[in-house]
């Protein structure tokens, strides 16, 4: 039997080591072309195309909707109308696939890992993995997994449908929060002080959002506190050279968090400027990778929806978020969250990043 040709997900981005698989393009078993589209694939970065390395038949087992690791196979391509590979569970493996010997992995997690075909590729980054996360792995790529009681689906639920996007967000966030110690500390702004700054720095520069403003602010903030523009990773605290700020926007294209790079080097009307072009190329679907790469930090905003009081989640690869709360007219206030990685960082320092953050809205930021 000749040699298949595997096709593998590409590393679009340096910080994605996952992708979801969003549709199709063919079904299994057909013949295509070199270079035709088989698959459309999603990560937090960027939707991509992935083409047929060479021509013949393609073969795969894996449905829309699921997650595969970067550089994984999820398709072969043969000479022959004939399937090439062993196909176990709903995973597409080699029929000479080594077995796993990472010493990361239990030795149930090994035979659970065996028996529906999934590789130690499909854990990247994780520093143990246990029964449980291979039992959510294979939730997320559609197998049934054993849950309580012995059941294989829930009697009383119904499948709810999720976004590539989301599907992929799910899995970042729960390889964050597997490792880190998250803490939250919020102060409360007085509104009537943080719509004055707002008022005199229109009258300046023209009009500069909330958002825009805290951006400014956090940024400036940040030269003294290394530890909330870093990250922790395998026992070892590190710290960005730059500033460079994302901010969360979800305006119905999914949620997104483009970044102002190089923020503490740019005056409130450059991050404006910078946020507003960001915005656009969102509402257009224009965002890039490079676009939503190389953030350090993240300010999300719920002001605009009444959200008095939130508790923002912690990115990879980032120590701090840091959540803007809608005003409460009961006081005249709103609150600034700070939720941070407690191996990183403490609340003091949270609490005093914070209370800078919180003087620079209220007593006036610099228009340089």
């Amino acid at each position: 039997m000749a040699e298949a040709t595997a096709v593998v997900v590409p590393r679009i981005n340096t910080n994605d080591d996952e992708a979801v698989i969003v549709s199709w393009a063919v079904r299994s078993g057909t013949a295509v072309a070199a270079d035709q589209l088989l698959a459309v694939l999603e990560t937090t970065k960027a939707t991509f195309d992935v083409k047929a390395p060479a021509g013949g038949y393609v073969f795969f087992n894996l449905p829309a909707k699921v997650t595969v690791a970067v550089g994984a196979p999820i398709a072969w391509i043969s000479a022959e109308p004939t399937a090439p590979v062993t196909m176990s569970g709903d995973a597409t493996t080699p029929a000479s696939a080594a077995p796993v010997t990472d010493g990361r992995f239990s030795r149930k997690a090994l035979r659970l890992m065996k028996d529906h075909g999934i590789s130690a590729a499909e854990f990247p980054g994780a520093a143990r993995v246990e029964v449980a996360d291979v039992e959510l792995r294979i939730a997320n790529r559609g197998a049934p997994a054993a849950v309580a009681g012995g059941s294989q689906t829930p009697v009383d639920a119904a499948p709810l449908e999720q976004t590539a996007s989301k599907i992929i967000e799910a899995a970042m966030l729960e390889r964050v929060y597997r490792a880190a110690v998250p803490s939250t500390v919020a102060v409360s702004i007085d509104e009537h002080k943080l719509q004055e700054n707002l008022k005199a720095l229109a009258a300046a520069h023209g009009p500069l959002s909330l958002l825009e403003v805290t951006i400014h602010a956090a940024a400036a903030a940040l030269a003294d506190y290394p530890d909330l523009n870093g990250y922790y990773l395998d026992g070892h605290a590190f710290t960005y050279r730059k500033v460079s700020i994302g901010f969360a926007i979800n305006a119905g294209r999914s949620l997104k968090v483009p970044v102002v790079h190089d923020a503490a080097a740019r005056s409130p009307l450059e991050i404006a400027r910078a946020v507003r072009e960001l915005s656009l190329r969102y509402m257009r679907d224009e965002l890039g990778s490079a676009d939503q790469s190389g953030g350090t930090f993240t300010v999300t905003d719920l002001s605009g929806y009444g959200a008095v009081h939130f508790i923002p989640v912690l990115n990879q690869r980032q120590a701090a978020i840091l959540g803007i709360c809608g005003a409460r007219a009961a006081d005249n206030s709103r609150d600034l969250v700070l939720s941070f990685d407690h191996r990183i960082s403490d609340g003091m320092r949270a609490a005093s990043f914070l209370r800078e953050v919180r003087e620079a809205l209220e007593a006036g930021i610099s228009g340089r």
